[in-house]
């Protein structure tokens, strides 16, 4: 039974994410490697064993490490990985006596391992995942976050911080569908509130990288949000025409392109 619950949630994890397009983003299956591998930490401590904690912080940084690797350069590692963590789980209780581990998980989580890894796999064959485009979208936009993150510095330069934050703004609406590319921007926003000395725009930088790392992958993001503590994290916003323009642009696979 463990197994068929497994690939039931597989199939209607890895199947939300083709039909919703957020596996067009390319952190969406390593960010679900990422999460897949903090279950035996979170069950570490639950079962309160320092020693098995270590361990299973260790063999997670491992997969973590495999996830990042793959988002940076192939996919294909990801697939790798994704299967290597089902072997692991059905190898688990042989490796580490990890007492907060519920006796159904190892079968469980090694079916829907499985199952995302050859789901992967097939997205890849069939080249419904760009593979060619390293970093797909994230890839594409960076180039129009940077020139915006540059303007930001030699406005501060200048000794105009809300010019330079202006260009942060903007490049926060250019960047936020892009896990990498939201997160640099949201810290770059901290360091402009650590400078300047504006503690609510400190802690809210801080509550929004959290949120941008967690949720940016799932598409969980109000549009035009310009990303400063002075608007709520969930208002969208209209997108200024020519930040739209650029958005459009970096969507395009390169052989779409004129």
């Amino acid at each position: 039974m463990e197994y068929l619950v497994g690939v039931i949630l597989g199939l209607g994890t890895c199947g939300l994410g083709t039909v919703a397009g957020f596996e067009r983003d390319r952190a969406f299956y390593p960010v679900m490697m990422i999460v897949i591998a903090s279950y035996y930490v979170l069950f570490a401590v639950l079962g309160g064993d320092a020693p098995t904690l270590g361990v299973e912080i260790a063999i997670s940084i491992v997969f973590v490490c495999l996830a990042v690797i793959g988002f940076r350069t192939s996919l294909w590692i990801v697939a790798a990985a994704l299967l290597g963590h089902a072997g692991f789980d059905l190898a688990h209780d042989h490796v580490v006596a990890n007492a907060g581990v519920p006796a159904w998980w190892p079968m469980f989580c090694a079916s829907i391992d499985g199952f995302a890894a050859f789901y992967l796999a097939w997205r890849l064959l069939s080249r419904r995942i760009e593979q060619h485009d390293r970093l797909g979208f994230g890839n594409r936009i960076r180039a129009y976050v940077e020139i915006e993150l540059e303007a930001a510095r030699a406005a501060e330069r200048a000794g105009e911080p809300l010019a330079a934050f202006h260009h942060l703004e903007r490049a926060h609406v250019l960047g936020q569908k892009s896990t990498v590319q939201h997160v640099r921007v949201h810290m770059a926003m901290f360091f402009w509130g650590l400078r300047h000395h504006k503690p609510r725009e400190i802690v809210g930088q801080i509550t929004r990288l959290i949120g941008a790392a967690a949720v940016t992958w799932v598409g969980l993001v109000p549009q035009g949000n310009t990303g400063g503590a002075n608007v709520s994290a969930f208002k969208a916003m209209p997108i200024p025409d020519d930040l739209a323009d650029l958005i459009d642009v970096a969507r395009l696979p390169r052989q779409w392109r004129n």
